[in-house]
């Protein structure tokens, strides 16, 4: 090989392992089209492994180009970090069941999952908060009679989006979490709702969130924007539990300095898991729907990313959260 050749080969190198372990920290996430990418890291880890095997499996190119392989397998190694990292949990598991308990579902149902699968997943889970995204207010009323009818009575709280085709955010609470007589709709475009309790004491603020997807190069700003927005109610009111599909991951500005809020998969060692699109495995799934809490008022105690219910593109999540 020429002299040229191997500069070449080395700058090769240099810029896939550059980018490649860039993404690790990330950089620039929330620029378009970089935190699309990071959103689905084992898939980055995956095909730099691959490539890297592919090249050192081949005569000709393991002797011209192993520097380029050797780089694949770094950024593949920096992909597999990050998710072992992020499957660790932060504090060990301890017992659930005691009377301050709080279990928290977040589904965005994209408007096609009924009202009896919902009940029956709110009851199989004994959930005292859910968040229903993309879930029409006729369908959680429903939801809700049904729970009712269960033994299991929820008040209903509901935001419209600015969208006619995306149905809005529909928020369920079990009065043993507390009294939510109204709701304030906070301005993100698909519809999200803070709830403050009216009576109980120690209940918390409630948060149904969905927050802008970042689906174009145009919508980037607005995306910045509102999962900001939402990401600051959690860390600027104590005690607040934030859950709904939030349209980013932990990779992501808005979720990277939560403060003294946590997000409850990484808390539980569970954060490498995704939720979207239900349709592939969770490990190369993007792990975008959330739920964040005050860790100085609640402990994670158990997290789990559900199979894929009706006809929605995302998964289930449930947190469970004990009262420190």
């Amino acid at each position: 090989m020429s002299r040229r050749a191997r500069v070449l080969v080395w700058v090769l190198a240099t810029v896939v392992g550059g980018v490649l372990v860039a993404l690790a920290v990330p950089l620039a996430s929330g620029t378009y089209p970089v935190a699309q990418v990071v959103s689905f890291r084992a898939v980055l880890g995956v095909g730099a492994t691959t490539a890297a095997a592919v090249l050192l499996a081949v005569p000709w190119s393991r002797r011209r180009l192993l520097p380029v392989a050797l780089a694949f397998a770094l950024g593949a190694a920096a992909q597999a970090a990050v998710l072992v990292v992020r499957s660790w949990p932060h504090e060990p598991a301890a017992a659930t069941g005691a009377g301050d308990d709080v279990v928290v579902l977040s589904f965005n149902t994209l408007d096609t999952v009924g009202a009896e699968v919902l009940a029956d997943l709110v009851l199989a889970h004994r959930a005292d908060v859910v968040v229903l995204p993309e879930t029409s207010a006729t369908v959680a009323r429903s939801t809700a009679e049904r729970l009712g009818a269960a033994g299991r009575p929820m008040q209903v709280l509901t935001a419209d989006g600015n969208t006619s085709f995306i149905a809005g955010t529909a928020l369920l609470v079990s009065p043993d979490v507390g009294t939510y007589a109204v709701a304030e709709p906070l301005p993100t475009r698909l519809g999200s709702l803070r709830a403050e309790p009216t009576e109980g004491a120690g209940s918390p603020v409630l948060v149904a969130a969905h927050p802008m997807a970042p689906i174009s190069r145009a919508s980037m700003p607005a995306w910045r924007t509102e999962t900001r927005l939402v990401a600051a109610e959690c860390v600027t009111t104590p005690g607040a539990i934030v859950a709904g599909d939030l349209n980013a991951t932990l990779d992501h500005p808005g979720l990277r300095e939560l403060g003294p809020c946590v997000d409850a998969a990484r808390a539980a060692g569970v954060a490498s898991s995704g939720t979207w699109p239900a349709t592939v495995p969770t490990l190369v799934a993007a792990p975008i729907d959330h739920v964040l809490v005050d860790g100085r008022v609640w402990r994670v105690t158990g997290f789990e990313v559900l199979p894929p219910t009706g006809a929605s593109d995302h998964r289930p999540i449930v947190a469970t959260l004990t009262r420190r």
